[in-house]
């Protein structure tokens, strides 16, 4: 019975100290976010919208892989910077809605646009908010950014 008392205090106590390092190492980052801006533009073609987000960070050591905005997702490009790292993502939208033609002959179907897919992000997001991914220590982590401001 002590046998089963003792395994049973021990394991309790690891749970403890290993369940705490844990939770703060997931909170911890190694950079910090100084500014993230959004601009809208109208892209080259005139029924495209293209939304261009920009990151900088605090720390040139570390890269950040894509971002999640407004249901949609980007890859993200570092920019030449002297003191931080900028990062840059586009996404493009179309401002027309897709019309199909529907028809038993397939001939008459020819020009139909793919269907646009929607994008189901991990995340919850409002229109201010953004999740970047970057790899750090072999691992594949997340950021959320808070108040992205538009330019």
């Amino acid at each position: 019975m002590k046998k089963f008392i003792g395994i049973g205090i021990i394991t309790l106590l690891n749970i403890t100290f290993f369940g705490c390092g844990a939770s703060k190492a997931q909170n911890s980052h190694p950079f910090k976010v100084l500014e993230a801006t959004y601009a809208i533009a109208v892209g080259e073609q005139p029924d495209l919208m293209v939304t261009t987000l920009k990151i900088t960070t605090n720390n040139k050591e570390i890269q950040l892989d894509s971002v999640y905005f407004r249901n949609h997702k980007a890859p993200l490009k570092l920019v030449e910077s002297d003191e931080n790292s900028v990062f840059i993502g586009s996404f493009i939208f179309s401002t027309i809605p897709h019309d199909y033609i529907l028809h038993s002959d397939p001939k008459q179907e020819f020009g139909n646009k793919p269907p646009v897919k929607v994008l189901k992000l991990p995340f919850e997001l409002s229109d201010t908010e953004a999740v970047v991914s970057y790899f750090y220590k072999d691992k594949n982590n997340y950021y959320k950014i808070l108040g992205v401001k538009e330019k």
